[in-house]
């Protein structure tokens, strides 16, 4: 091992071939996870059209409801995926998990009105919905999260995640509901059961699937 004759000397050898890198701003991953929403939801309007029903006052309160719930789980998870890049020691952010507590609670109330039908019980709902057998709204909401869970990646892949599992979850509920956010412009479907279960499917499944497969991906 080469021997130094002073501290200084060891921290110019130390230093000689290190260059200066600009910092990874959290701003800056918000505004690519913004832009590739803006990009997964004009990219669903031009492929699946533009749904009026939001804008001419035919939308249901629960389409409203689901969209806002939605919006609130992408925005507080962007938010603590992008403060992941720079390594820090501290309380974790429990938004995320707090907002999609919130969002779950619509699939339950689809689930008890379900049941509430089939017991009898009229709510002005029926088992012939055709938006209960309507699963394509998921899988399609899926496909416009593949683009914001890749910005999203590429991303943390600049900063030094520590907690690789929670970054995946969080890619995953980011990803997820702003995906399903950037479909639902296109679609007319508005009941509870349909927005309950097909609108909210794909911000469980992004986070069970990237919870596993971001890792490897966003690993040094």
């Amino acid at each position: 091992m080469e021997k130094f004759e002073s501290r200084d000397d060891l921290i110019a050898a130390l230093t000689q071939d290190v260059t200066p890198v600009e910092p990874v701003r959290p701003n800056q991953g918000l505004a690519l996870i913004a832009f590739a929403t803006v990009a997964a939801g004009i990219a669903c309007v031009v492929i699946f059209g533009f749904w009026t029903g939001m804008i001419n006052g035919q939308a249901s309160p629960y389409f409203w409801i689901s969209n806002l719930l939605l919006a609130i789980v992408g925005a507080s998870s962007a938010a603590a995926l992008v403060s992941t890049v720079n390594p820090r020691v501290g309380a974790q952010n429990s938004a995320p998990a707090w907002s999609t507590a919130m969002l779950a609670v619509l699939p339950v109330a689809a689930f008890i009105a379900l049941m509430s039908v089939e017991a009898g019980h009229d709510h002005g709902m029926s088992l012939s919905d055709p938006g209960l057998r309507y699963w394509e709204c998921a899988a399609y909401g899926l496909g416009a999260s593949s683009l914001i869970a890749v910005a999203s990646i590429l991303f943390l892949r600049r900063g030094a995640p520590v907690s690789l599992d929670r970054a995946g979850w969080l890619i995953g509920l980011t990803s997820g509901a702003l995906g399903a956010l950037a479909y639902n412009l296109t679609c007319p479907l508005d009941s509870l059961l349909h927005t309950g279960v097909w609108h909210v499917a794909p911000v469980f499944v992004a986070g069970v699937f990237w919870r596993y497969a971001a890792p490897p991906l966003i690993r040094w």
